[in-house]
């Protein structure tokens, strides 16, 4: 299981449109996982930064570009 994991202060540029990806377990979920001052820029030509996220419900603090987990 994974638990009490924290991101911060992640900054920088992506290749592609999945930024912030967390994808954990539906048996055993993670759990305190805090994501804080998260800025990517997804540097395409079409679209823009997205995340993705399953069984997993992270605390987040400051900024969130893109938004994470929503």
């Amino acid at each position: 299981m994974l638990s009490n994991v924290s991101f911060r202060n992640i900054r920088g540029t992506t290749s592609t449109q999945v930024a912030v990806k967390l994808v954990c377990s539906q048996g055993v979920p993670c759990e305190d996982a805090e994501l804080g001052d998260i800025n990517l820029k997804y540097n395409g030509k079409v679209g823009h930064a997205m995340s993705q996220c399953k069984n997993i419900k992270p605390n987040l603090l400051g900024t969130q570009l893109p938004r994470t987990c929503a």
